[in-house]
């Protein structure tokens, strides 16, 4: 392979031919030392490009670049990420070159070289959602089907009924605790306050209560037994919503029998069948 230094082909020759490194245009008039410094570091990229070690030439290249500002070797470190397959990072080091370079006799062909690189891109990116989306068809084939009942197995009979039974006789439970928890609970409340203010009334005043205490207890008196009527109210409806499910249920389902009894100090409902 071509290998390129300082007395190589000059750059629009070499680039006509090959995509080779090249070397500073001004290589041969600048005599100082940290030219002298890129200089070996290009040499050893040279080297390196031409044996294929990309890495290496790569850290080469940029060593020259941060030693003497030559749009050159951005042109040698476009070509490294080409070969190293990192694409977008050529294409920005080809399009620096041309920015430093306006007059470059080999424009043409860089951007050319640059328009490539972008088809290149996009085909890699089309490749790639290509693969993708034969990747999930691959997946949803391997999916099992929908497992279909059989019509010789006995399916389980809809029991419509059911839940509207146990909601309703949950209901009625519930709706007969709240009723006398709560007519019991603040009942007993109310009425000691309601005697602690007649009490006072009567003139015994046992506790020694003032005015304003007794306002107090009356008031409190009057919240309780509101409350205590609220909750017997509230009872009652929640019970008569319990009972309208129940009945919807046991229509619902025939196998269940519902008998009622009343006796001198007791009565119930008996219900009978299956659950």
């Amino acid at each position: 392979m071509l290998v390129v230094t300082q007395a190589a082909l000059p750059v629009a020759a070499v680039r006509a031919q090959s995509a080779e490194p090249a070397a500073p245009d001004d290589a041969s008039t600048a005599q100082d030392a940290q030219l002298d410094q890129a200089m070996r570091a290009y040499e050893r990229g040279t080297d390196n490009y031409n044996h294929a070690q990309y890495e290496a030439a790569l850290a080469d290249f940029k060593e020259a670049a941060s030693l003497y500002a030559s749009p050159d070797f951005q042109y040698n470190i476009g070509l490294c990420y080409e070969k190293l397959g990192k694409l977008d990072e050529a294409i920005r080091a080809f399009a620096t070159y041309l920015r430093a370079k306006p007059d470059a006799p080999d424009r043409a062909n860089v951007e050319d070289r640059i328009h490539d690189l972008e088809e290149r891109i996009e085909q890699q990116k089309r490749d790639a959602e290509a693969a993708e989306a034969a990747r999930l068809e691959a997946e949803r084939s391997k999916a099992p089907p929908p497992v279909e009942p059989k019509d010789d197995v006995p399916q389980e009979p809809k029991d419509e009924g059911k839940g509207l039974v146990i909601a309703g006789a949950a209901l009625i439970g519930l709706g007969g605790a709240v009723a006398l928890g709560g007519g019991i609970g603040f009942g007993v409340a109310a009425g000691q306050r309601s005697k602690a203010v007649d009490d006072v009334q009567s003139g015994g005043n046992p506790d020694g209560l003032t005015f304003a205490e007794t306002q107090t207890l009356e008031d409190q008196g009057k919240r309780l037994e509101a409350i205590q009527i609220g909750m017997a109210a509230g009872g009652a409806v929640v019970a008569v919503t319990g009972s309208v499910l129940l009945a919807l249920g046991l229509r619902k389902r025939q196998a269940v029998r519902a008998s009622a009894w009343l006796g001198p100090s007791t009565a119930g409902l008996a219900l009978t069948g299956r659950f």
